[in-house]
């Protein structure tokens, strides 16, 4: 038979390869995949992890991002940390839903919404870690959907946040933060 290939773009940094391999031929190996930036604003910290452009998996990005905001986060005796991921139940979202205690599921009243708010809770539940909805842009669209699945898992609607043409424009402009809430 054929060798095993390694594709290194749909390496998720997990480590079975290395681990399982009786001939210990994988090795780990170091590479930028991205980069972790932190800001300050008042006594609010952002951090923020940026794969490389063109990078299939982030696993590894995120995984890392997480590590650095958990050992920053005991280093300013942080009272909160929120992690903020991209829709759905990939495997970057799983990571970054490891070990929390609790997780609020962001939604908006659309079908990919209500869709992806069934998948994402599903998996809170099989983690075992409590949840919560925030409906987003909750006056665009159809509730029903969204209401339907919340009471399909116990749940209740903990807030609903309107749409706002202000918080577009800030955000279009780079410019959230000089927002007053």
């Amino acid at each position: 038979g054929d060798y095993p290939t390694f594709i290194k773009d749909l390496c998720s940094a997990c480590g079975a390869c290395w681990i399982v391999c009786p001939n210990k031929a994988i090795k780990r190996k170091k590479e930028e995949v991205g980069k972790i930036y932190l800001n300050k604003k008042q006594n609010f910290y952002l951090i923020t992890g940026i794969a490389k452009a063109g990078l299939e998996e982030t696993g590894p990005v995120v995984i890392k991002t997480k590590e650095f905001a958990l050992d920053f986060a005991k280093k300013v005796k942080a009272d909160y940390i929120l992690f903020d991921t991209a829709p759905g139940t990939h495997c970057p979202v799983i990571s970054a839903l490891m070990d929390c205690d609790f997780a609020y599921c962001v939604t908006e009243p659309t079908p990919m919404g209500a869709y992806d708010l069934n998948l994402i809770l599903d998996l809170c539940q099989k983690l075992r870690i409590p949840a919560k909805v925030i409906l987003n842009q909750a006056d665009l669209g159809d509730k029903k959907r969204v209401q339907a699945i919340t009471e399909k898992f116990k749940i209740k609607i903990e807030k609903e946040i309107l749409y706002s043409k202000e918080i577009v424009e800030a955000y279009s402009k780079g410019r959230l933060s000089e927002l007053n809430f």
